[in-house]
């Protein structure tokens, strides 16, 4: 329940995010992933069980922020953590947004729920703002002098700067950029990569259904692609006969 991400083969998971792989009765964590059990409060823990507020831990147990303790010790200080956290006001939540090491608009959550910087900061939410930091390079070029085939792009281009065409945002391409665009007989790129992020997720469906009908047999199905979009929708078994 209110669970997040993946969970291969797990069961019993409560407000955790990205846990999953054989994992069993995990409350209020993050990452841990991979056969681990009884844990609460932790965060990229793989192969533990019972666990309080750990981080980081490799196959141990009856860890109390990541300091051992007997099964006996475990389980008094474990009572009495969830005994002030109950107090406290703490207890049955997930990990607090004051600890998150991200900004807001650098996580996934503005892809999805964007708000502007002032609302984040007054929900709470930290905020960074976009700074282009100087580059050390031998020059700068606008991408539209860029040479229009991969062919033609010298092995300088990686010690290169350049200016992205929408918005003259610098950026540079890495060797293994290079080797990708030259394998797949692609030229470099003119926008800057998160211009070229932007576009994809303006591709994406939206995270809702709508009623359609199949455009081949009139059966009536639920697509993410809604009524005014162009696309053509089929159902499953029209799809898959198209396809196969």
């Amino acid at each position: 329940m209110d669970y997040n991400s993946w969970g291969d083969k797990a069961e019993r998971l409560y407000q955790c995010s990205a846990c999953g792989n054989n994992a069993f009765n995990l409350k209020f964590c993050t990452t841990c992933a991979t056969n681990n059990a009884d844990l609460t409060y932790c965060d990229s823990c793989v192969g533990c069980h019972d666990c309080f507020g750990c981080v980081g831990l490799k196959k141990r147990q009856y860890c109390i922020l990541n300091k051992q303790y007997t099964e006996e010790e475990f389980g008094k200080l474990r009572a009495q953590l969830i005994a002030h956290m109950q107090k406290s006001g703490e207890w049955g939540e997930y990990f607090p947004k004051e600890v998150c090491p991200f900004a807001f608009n650098e996580t996934i959550a503005m892809e999805y729920f964007p708000i502007g910087k002032e609302e984040a900061i007054r929900r709470g939410y930290k905020w960074r703002d976009e700074v282009d930091e100087p580059l050390d390079v031998e020059k700068v070029i606008p991408a539209a002098a860029l040479p229009d085939t991969i062919a033609e792009i010298p092995d300088d281009v990686l010690n290169w700067a350049i200016t992205s065409q929408k918005t003259k945002r610098p950026f540079r391409i890495t060797k293994q950029e290079l080797e990708f665009y030259r394998t797949h007989s692609l030229p470099l790129p003119h926008l800057h990569p998160e211009e070229r992020h932007e576009d994809r997720l303006k591709r994406r469906p939206p995270r809702r259904l709508w009623e359609r009908t199949c455009a081949k047999c009139g059966k009536e199905v639920e697509s993410t692609f809604q009524p005014s979009r162009p696309e053509i929708v089929y159902c499953e078994s029209c799809y898959l006969k198209e396809v196969y």
